[in-house]
């Protein structure tokens, strides 16, 4: 769970200097609220543990201390600019006391806890010298109009120091412009310092990192393993119902041309042409349900199905796999290798003009390393057309990598690796 922040405050200086002494008088109130209820229901909290109750007495110490910190950070922003994203550990227990507990478990909770305590004194120390300036820059200019209203008994510091009456109005005039003109980087710099505490403690911007590199990655994973679920229905639709249409008016055609007249030319001509594009259709059926997901894919895994595929090309592929290469992967990983042999092995006979290929398969060092050597007339690369940008765009989706070494004259390796991670 990541916390949203405020827009943050305009450099106008005399809206920030309003921002900044707001940020540092209302900050000591807050503060003081939150130290005091941090404070006494960590201690119960403490003091009772052992009879239970103080668990709950715990966790609603950290639930304060969490409302007060997201209040003080949009306090922040709105004073001195966006603040880092804060992460809270979002529950994933099933059970509902677990889920209850788990922000004991939470480091962030704990640190809003502690920013509780140890602002305080940051939040005093601002409030006291906010308010003193104020005072001494307010008081400085306008001596010289209430002064005369105090007792005559009353002695000035300048009396003390036995400076001529003549010269006291100007002097503390002078010194509560003094005030005055410092007080806009006085007050900056006590904000900017309770802003570092928060920052400090209330933010944890490389945990929201995490916590979104993660989220995008099972996002993406879900997309993937959806696509493949969607690619074998299809796959299935097409070997069930249009496939076996086609098969049966093979069939049916076969059955007519036998039946025949041998005198009636113009009609077998007629089945011959039927009989040819019904044969041609379902050959194109059959290449395309093999594109989408192989049953042999799905039913006995990577290597079989690259075997069944280097037994298609048209140039004689040896195909060469470990032990290990021989288990079976996540269905978005056997995909992902599948498809990239497959490719690499029909580049090579489309534009290599090569005698032969081998295709190498293994799993080193938790990844899945797929290799296509031929002895071709090279010069393949990414950006050449040849459909390998599509396929490390593919490769991509599963954190895959290709590389292409493709000399003139001196044959083409495309080297794969797929990460297995958890799910190999």
């Amino acid at each position: 769970m990541t916390q949203p922040a405020s827009a943050p405050a305009r450099n106008v200086p005399g809206r920030r200097l309003g921002r900044d002494l707001a940020y540092n008088l209302s900050a000591f109130f807050t503060g003081t609220i939150a130290f005091t209820l941090a404070v006494t229901l960590f201690s119960l909290g403490i003091a009772t543990v052992i009879i239970y109750i103080g668990i709950f007495i715990l966790l609603g110490a950290l639930f304060t201390a969490t409302f007060f910190a997201g209040a003080e950070r949009r306090i922040a922003t709105w004073a001195t600019g966006q603040l880092p994203p804060t992460y809270y550990r979002r529950s994933t227990a099933d059970s509902t006391m677990r889920r209850m507990l788990d922000p004991l478990r939470d480091g962030q909770r704990w640190k809003d806890l502690i920013h509780a305590v140890v602002s305080f004194p940051v939040r005093v120390l601002a409030f006291s010298v906010t308010i003193s300036w104020i005072a001494a820059a307010l008081g400085g200019i306008t001596q010289w109009i209430w002064e005369r209203y105090l007792p005559e008994s009353n002695v000035s510091l300048l009396d003390i120091l036995r400076v001529d009456p003549a010269y006291h109005v100007w002097i503390q005039i002078g010194l509560g412009l003094a005030f005055l003109f410092t007080l806009p980087p006085i007050s900056r710099g006590l904000a900017l310092l309770q802003r570092a505490l928060a920052v400090g403690l209330l933010t944890n911007e490389r945990q929201a990192m995490r916590e979104e590199a993660d989220r995008l990655t099972n996002s993406r994973s879900s997309v993937i393993a959806a696509e493949a679920d969607t690619l074998r229905k299809i796959e299935r639709d097409i070997h069930d119902g249009p496939q076996q249409r086609m098969v049966r008016m093979n069939m049916d055609l076969e059955a007519a041309k036998r039946r025949l007249d041998p005198q009636d030319s113009a009609t077998k001509e007629l089945l011959d042409s039927a009989l040819e594009q019904s044969r041609g259709a379902l050959a194109e059926l059959r290449a395309l349900s093999r594109g989408i997901a192989p049953p042999v894919l799905v039913d006995r895994g990577l290597v079989p199905a690259l075997e069944a595929s280097a037994a298609r090309s048209p140039i004689p592929v040896i195909v060469e796999a470990t032990e290990p290469a021989h288990g079976r992967f996540a269905v978005a990983i056997e995909q992902a290798a599948y498809f990239a042999g497959v490719e690499s092995l029909t580049n090579a006979a489309k534009h290599s003009r090569a005698t032969g290929c081998r295709l190498l398969l293994d799993v080193a060092d938790g990844h899945l390393a797929l290799q296509v050597r031929d002895d071709g007339v090279g010069g393949a690369h990414l950006g050449k057309g040849t459909g390998l940008a599509g396929l490390a765009d593919r490769l991509a989706g599963v954190d895959g990598t290709l590389t292409v070494d493709s000399p003139e004259n001196a044959g083409t390796v495309i080297s794969v690796s797929i990460p297995l991670g958890t799910d190999g």
